[in-house]
């Protein structure tokens, strides 16, 4: 690659940030409804034509942003797992740095949660195999366990982590409903739900551990 398609490629990926950077300070200061193409220009300091350029609609540009980051976030989440915690302090680790994620960006992410639960075509697809990648990734998590013993050898790690995924979901638009989203108070709320699902998949249910 010579060093002007090089300079090129950055200065797109530059111009690129810049416009999610606007998106999502307008969108947390005017919703999602309330923040215009030509508004969303004039903040990142760029024409409306070179957003249609990067992004094909206010919608498409929204998703970009939230999916980039959140599927770093949900790779962090998963690399940083304490490996030598049980299972459970697992979970409470990747509901915390998910939550955590969410309690910082709350305003911003209420947008991008209503219009992505109802997201169709080319995103629907995108987030679908996203959320396949991360599941899988904590399936192996589960499945590494019954070596160790932790882990009933019966029990599916592919359900479990779609079991547990599906709380942290709950958990997410619950929280995300109240005024505030406390991270550790969801994960509070989520503990005892994950305690019931554990009962069925642990060789020897934990009588201690980490209690949220």
């Amino acid at each position: 690659m010579s060093e002007e398609t090089t300079l090129r490629e950055r200065r797109k990926r530059e111009t690129r940030d810049r416009i999610q950077a606007a998106a999502r300070k307008l969108i947390t200061e005017r919703g999602f409804e309330g923040t215009t193409m030509r508004g969303l220009a004039r903040e990142a300091g760029v024409g409306v034509g070179t957003i249609a350029l990067h992004f094909s609609d206010k919608t498409s540009l929204l998703f970009s942003t939230f999916f980039d980051e959140i599927g770093a976030v949900s790779q962090r989440a998963v690399s940083t797992a304490p490996r030598d915690g049980s299972l459970r302090a697992i979970f409470l680790h990747l509901l915390r740095v998910m939550y955590g994620y969410y309690g910082e960006h709350t305003l911003f992410l209420r947008s991008v949660v209503k219009e992505a639960l109802f997201a169709t075509g080319e995103w629907r697809a995108r987030f679908d195999c996203q959320l396949v990648e991360v599941v899988g990734q904590v399936a192996e998590l589960i499945e590494a366990r019954k070596a160790t013993g932790e882990v009933r050898r019966g029990a599916s790690g592919a359900d479990v982590a779609m079991v547990c995924w599906a709380l942290y979901a709950n958990g997410l638009i619950d929280g995300l409903n109240r005024e505030t989203f406390d991270a550790e108070a969801q994960v509070a709320r989520v503990a005892p739900l994950l305690d019931v699902v554990l009962v069925g998949v642990l060789a020897e249910p934990s009588q201690g551990g980490e209690h949220g």
